[in-house]
């Protein structure tokens, strides 16, 4: 084998094996998964914590409570970001959840306000549980 030969070959592998290594984190960044599919709990005793427009960060059960201004709606959000996962943290003088990582932003209601995250908070539901805690579920029950 000629030397031209042997760093033909040996270049092509080098590009093989970083072409594959692309393509992987590509498709693993496009196919990401914040892992919000989890079955998980909070305590009811939480419920009496929360104030009006004010979130609470449950972070055993990885959630954000938001208790509406008529005070009988309550939300609930996957504490990471759509984009990468990361922890959001509530930003109580701008009134936003804010990603530390890449500088997302979203509204009390989880709707984006500012990039790179193009998807809106992960809602999740609350349904009765058994030992005075209540379930939280990425679909309504029944649906």
């Amino acid at each position: 084998m000629t030397k031209r030969c042997f760093l033909k070959y040996a270049l092509s592998c080098v590009v093989a094996v970083v072409s594959a290594m692309a393509a992987w984190g590509a498709a693993r960044f496009a196919f990401f998964d914040t892992g919000a599919k989890k079955e998980r709990e909070v305590s009811r005793g939480v419920l009496s914590k929360l104030e009006p427009d004010v979130p609470l960060h449950d972070p055993e059960a990885g959630v954000w409570l938001v208790k509406g201004q008529d005070g009988d709606q309550l939300i609930a959000f996957d504490d990471r970001c759509p984009h990468l996962g990361c922890r959001q943290n509530w930003n109580p003088d701008l009134r936003l959840f804010e990603c530390p990582c890449h500088g997302s932003r979203f509204d009390s209601q989880g709707n984006v306000t500012r990039g790179p995250a193009s998807r809106s908070m992960p809602r999740l539901y609350l349904s009765d549980a058994e030992n005075n805690r209540l379930t939280l579920q990425e679909k309504l029950p029944g649906s």
